[in-house]
């Protein structure tokens, strides 16, 4: 309960001095509650729930191995996205460490993939190799009828 408490203080004071936005905290706690949802969904392989919780095109980054110059780049419909991708990052340890990660940031973007974007810390500074810079791991939350939807992955770097 401490580290959601932390975490949503972080958000109101962190976010809204650097992104100009106004955070709203319910929005907050329902993200939470959505990343919660979806890690244990896909974990249990519950396609349904997925299905539910997810938005009808998925941004996915990792799921391209060259550039996309398309209308709409890296986006993916959401059937070709489950039945192609997820089990390949479920596999990942990009994903496994983000599902224990206690470290993770709200991104408030408002933009037509994302409203809110959350990146989980998965290897620190220097923790791969001297010199590297760390790494993350993204989802993407769209909110569609005052719910959120998962709308997107990727990892950085």
């Amino acid at each position: 309960m401490r580290k959601y408490l932390k975490i949503l203080i972080l958000l109101l004071f962190g976010s809204t001095s650097i992104f100009g936005q106004e955070v709203n905290c319910s929005d907050s706690l329902k993200i939470v509650e959505t990343y919660k949802t979806l890690f244990t969904s896909i974990n249990n392989n519950d396609m349904e729930a997925i299905i539910e919780m997810s938005n009808d095109k998925i941004y996915c980054l990792i799921c391209f191995d060259g550039p996309d110059f398309s209308d709409t780049p890296y986006m993916i419909e959401k059937k070709n996205f489950l039945e192609n991708f997820l089990l390949k990052i479920k596999e990942t340890e990009f994903y496994q460490r983000a599902t224990k990660s206690d470290e993770n940031h709200f991104i408030y973007e408002n933009d037509h993939r994302s409203d809110i974007t959350v990146l989980w810390t998965v290897y620190k500074q220097d923790e791969l190799a001297l010199g590297h810079e760390g790494a993350q791991f993204g989802i993407y939350f769209k909110k569609v009828n005052g719910v959120f939807k998962f709308a997107g992955i990727e990892t950085i770097p």
